[in-house]
């Protein structure tokens, strides 16, 4: 399943479950916490829970690979990523690594990127570790890589990179 479709189907769990138990204006706060790609879901299910976007509190993600797998921290998780999505033919992992389409900006992980809702919290916590050894530390933060911002010259790559970056914040 692509991450579209686990998105819509949160936010359908969510309205769901709300107007299944409670009046709309009962709810005061609503948050979410997310670990790895269940952080990418609930932003993806963001784009289908407008109407809740007054009660949005919170949201928390713990080593989520926000700008995706563009760049991996170790060859050994991008080679077991390659053969996941060869054998299980995994739409989410095709999505995060951004093999999706031919052009970057084409990938679902670019467009997610373009239609950020997160101003909608009030707060924001963004957690990662340089020990993790599946999500580079900076897309799980939403950072720069250190290699833009030290004046090297930009690959195509890195361009993309910063312009994620820049659409989600």
């Amino acid at each position: 399943m692509n991450i579209e479709d686990q998105g819509m189907k949160l936010a359908n769990e969510v309205t769901s479950y709300i107007e299944s138990y409670f009046e709309l204006d009962e709810i005061k706060r609503i948050s979410f916490i997310g670990h790895s790609l269940g952080g990418v879901i609930i932003r993806a299910s963001l784009a289908y829970l407008d109407q809740l976007k007054d009660k949005f509190y919170t949201y928390m993600s713990l080593s989520s690979p926000h700008l995706g797998y563009l760049y991996s921290p170790k060859f050994l998780v991008s080679a077991g990523m390659w053969v996941l999505k060869k054998w299980k033919k995994s739409e989410a992992l095709k999505e995060l690594s951004m093999t999706d389409c031919t052009n970057l900006e084409d990938s679902y992980i670019y467009k997610l990127s373009k239609i950020s809702k997160l101003e909608w919290f009030k707060n924001i916590v963004l957690v990662s570790s340089y020990q993790d050894s599946y999500v580079a530390f900076e897309s799980a933060r939403i950072q720069f890589r250190k290699e833009i911002n030290s004046g090297r010259p930009n690959s195509t790559k890195n361009e993309l990179y910063e312009k994620m970056a820049r659409n989600i914040l």
